[in-house]
C-alpha cells in the first residue's frame, strides 16, 4: 500500500494545510474532491445525455429501420462495462484522478468518430464511437465511488448522492439544446445529428480537464486504497471471483442485484423512448424535453435519496426504488400512443427509481464488502449492470418492433417487482445470520 503522506505530497494543493494523517486533512481532501466531482459531473453527464438524445436517431438513419436501433445503447453499455472492468483495476493501482481522466478523454475520441461516421454514413465507425462514448459514460458512473473513498459511514450515501445531484444541471439542460445545436450543424452544411455529438465531445473535454487538473491529492491514495503494481498483480481479483464475493452474502448480494436491475430497467425503457416518440409525430425538441425530464428524475433528488438512505437504512430505500420503477413502467406501458401526459411523468419516475436504487445500492455495496476487495467488487457490479442493460437495450428494439413499447414496459414492471421481493428476502436472511 502506498503511504498517502508521500503519494499525494507532490500534488497537495495550498488550501489543504493540516497533517496528512489527521482527520482534518482527510476532511479537507474530501471537500475538495466533492467540489471537483461536482464540476466534472455537470459536463460529463450532460455530454452523455446530449449524445443519447441524438444517437438512437442517428443510428436509425444509418440503418434505415428501427429494429436494431437499440444497438447504439448496446454499444455504449459495452463501453461502460469495459470502463468498469478495466478502469477499476487501473484505479486500484494508480488512483482515481488518472483513471477518471483517461476514461472521459476516451469518450472525446468516440464523439469525434461518431461525427465522422454520421457525415460519411459509416455504420461500423459509428458503433465503435458509441463504444468509446460508453467508456466515458461508465467513467462518469464510477466517479460516484470517488465520493465514497473518504466519506464516513454516516455520510456515505449523502456524499455519493451530491455527485449524482450535480449531474442534474448538465443532464437536464444539455438535451434542451439538441434542437438548436442540430439546427446550427445543418446551417453549417453538416448532417444535423453531428451537432449533438460535437457538443458532447467538447463537454467531455471540460469534464476530463476538471478531474485531471484539480482532483489532487487523489482521494483513493489518501484513503490508503492504492496497491503497488506487483502486489496488485499477485492479488488481482478477476470478475468472476469479485462477483462471487458480492453474491456470497445477503447484503452485498442485494446491493449487486439492485444496481443491475435499476440500470437495466432504466436503460431498456429509455433506449426506445426517442423512437417511440418520433414514431408518434414528436419532434427532436420534444424528445429532448422528455430526456430532460427523465434525467431530472435521475439526478435532481439524489440528495434526498442519500439522506433517506442514511436516515432510514439502505434496504427500505431499495424497496422504494423497486416500487418507483414499477409505477414508472406502468405509466409507460399505458402510453401506447406516446401522449406527453404519460411520457413525461413515466420517464421522470423511471429516472427517480434509478436514483434511489443507485444511491442506496452503491452505499450498501461499499460498506458491506471488505476494504481489500471493495474496488474490485465495485468494478464487477458496474460490469454486470452494464452487461445486463446492454443486452436489454439490444433486445428492446426487437421487442418494440415485434410487440410494441407497452410490452417492453411490462418487462420492466416484472423486474422491478422482483427487486422488491428480493429486498425483503435478503433482509430477513441477513437478520437471521446475525
Amino acid at each position: 500500500m502506498q503511504n498517502p503522506t508521500t503519494a499525494g505530497a507532490v500534488d497537495e494543493p495550498s488550501d489543504i494545510s493540516s497533517g496528512p494523517d489527521s482527520a482534518e486533512y482527510r476532511s479537507q481532501v474530501q471537500s475538495r474532491t466533492l467540489r471537483v466531482l461536482w464540476v466534472s459531473s455537470v459536463f460529463s453527464r450532460g455530454a452523455v445525455s446530449m449524445v443519447f438524445a441524438v444517437a438512437v436517431l442517428a443510428l436509425k438513419d444509418l440503418l434505415g429501420a428501427d429494429t436494431w436501433a437499440g444497438l447504439s445503447t448496446t454499444s455504449t453499455t459495452v463501453g461502460s462495462a469495459l470502463a468498469a472492468g478495466l478502469l477499476a483495476g487501473y484505479m486500484q493501482r494508480n488512483g482515481r484522478t488518472s483513471g477518471l481522466s483517461i476514461g472521459l478523454m476516451t469518450a472525446v475520441v468516440g464523439c469525434v468518430l461518431c461525427v465522422i461516421a454520421i457525415e460519411g454514413e459509416l455504420l461500423l465507425v459509428f458503433l465503435l464511437g458509441m463504444v468509446l462514448i460508453g467508456v466515458g459514460s461508465g467513467t462518469a458512473n464510477l466517479s460516484r465511488y470517488a465520493a465514497a473513498d473518504l466519506a464516513g459511514p454516516e455520510r456515505r450515501s449523502r456524499d455519493i448522492s451530491t455527485v449524482v445531484f450535480a449531474s442534474t444541471f448538465g443532464a437536464v439542460l444539455f438535451p434542451l439544446f439538441v434542437g438548436p445545436v442540430n439546427a446550427f450543424a445543418a446551417d453549417l452544411g453538416l448532417n444535423e445529428r453531428s451537432g449533438g455529438m460535437a457538443f458532447g465531445g467538447i463537454s467531455m473535454v471540460i469534464g476530463a480537464f476538471a478531474i485531471f487538473a484539480f482532483m489532487r491529492p487523489d482521494p483513493l491514495v489518501v484513503a490508503g486504497g492504492i496497491t503497488d503494481k506487483a502486489t496488485a498483480k499477485a492479488n488481482a481479483v478477476p470478475f468472476r471471483r469479485a462477483a462471487r464475493i458480492a453474491l456470497a452474502q445477503p447484503l452485498p448480494r442485494l446491493a449487486f442485484i439492485t444496481l443491475v436491475v435499476s440500470q437495466a430497467v432504466m436503460v431498456m425503457v429509455m433506449a426506445m423512448t426517442p423512437l417511440h416518440m418520433e414514431a408518434h409525430g414528436h419532434s427532436d425538441g420534444v424528445v429532448g424535453q422528455i430526456i430532460s425530464a427523465h434525467t431530472l428524475g435521475m439526478f435532481a433528488f439524489a440528495p434526498l435519496a442519500g439522506w433517506m438512505s442514511d436516515r432510514f437504512g439502505r434496504v427500505p430505500i431499495i424497496v422504494l426504488a423497486g416500487s418507483t420503477l414499477a409505477f414508472a413502467t406502468t405509466l409507460t406501458a399505458l402510453a401506447g400512443e406516446a401522449p406527453k401526459i404519460l411520457m413525461f411523468p413515466g420517464l421522470y419516475l423511471l429516472g427517480l427509481g434509478w436514483s434511489f436504487g443507485i444511491v442506496a445500492g452503491s452505499a450498501l455495496l461499499t460498506e458491506s464488502v471488505g476494504e481489500g476487495d471493495r474496488v474490485a467488487v465495485q468494478g464487477a457490479a458496474d460490469v454486470a449492470m452494464n452487461l445486463a442493460s446492454g443486452i436489454g437495450a439490444l433486445a428492446s428494439g426487437v421487442v418494440v418492433d415485434m410487440a410494441g413499447f407497452h410490452v417492453l414496459s411490462m418487462f420492466g414492471i416484472v423486474a422491478a417487482a422482483a427487486l422488491m421481493g428480493q429486498s425483503v428476502f435478503e433482509r430477513r436472511l441477513a437478520v437471521a445470520r446475525v
